[in-house]
């Protein structure tokens, strides 16, 4: 990586963390379009949880000496993953849940056809930026240490 490919990417990091955001681009009908994701909400980080603990991972056979069981593996991921992964950036671009409902089909399906493993990385690695997971889970864990006392059941007594 050169000098002027360093500061370019340096720049983009910058601009997730700044919560500018970040493009995907595809094409559509022949022409270059792209889908900017801003800022990524409590809900979609939601939506996109319960994406993620979809996913199927291989990390034991990935592991192993057996270059065949490797490639496998490798043919599995993308077999299970690949459908889920477009959806997931889908749900990420579209970022309501009105669109959500009435867009995620038709977009996950044009994903699915445009994007690549690069692409998927890229995004991968600035949808994780974007997301700021520390910060959820520092606000999380100050919001839990305001109760003075552990929650008490409340139950029926007869």
């Amino acid at each position: 990586m050169n000098e002027e490919e360093k500061l370019v990417a340096e720049e983009k990091e910058l601009k997730i963390l700044n919560e500018v955001g970040f493009d995907v681009k595809t094409r559509l009908f022949g022409k270059e379009r792209i889908w900017k994701v801003k800022k990524v909400p409590l809900a979609v980080m939601f939506r996109q949880s319960h994406l993620f603990f979809k996913l199927k991972t291989y990390q034991d056979q990935m592991q192993g000496e057996d270059v065949t069981v490797i490639l496998n593996a490798q043919f599995n991921s993308v077999a299970d993953n690949a459908k889920l992964c477009a959806e997931i950036i889908a749900v990420t671009i579209l970022g309501n849940r009105w669109k959500i409902k009435l867009f995620k089909r038709i977009l996950t399906e044009h994903l699915y056809e445009n994007i690549d493993s690069k692409d998927l990385l890229e995004f991968t690695q600035n949808v994780l930026s974007l997301n700021d997971y520390q910060s959820f889970m520092t606000s999380t864990t100050l919001l839990s240490a305001v109760r003075v006392t552990n929650p008490m059941k409340v139950e029926k007594t007869d």
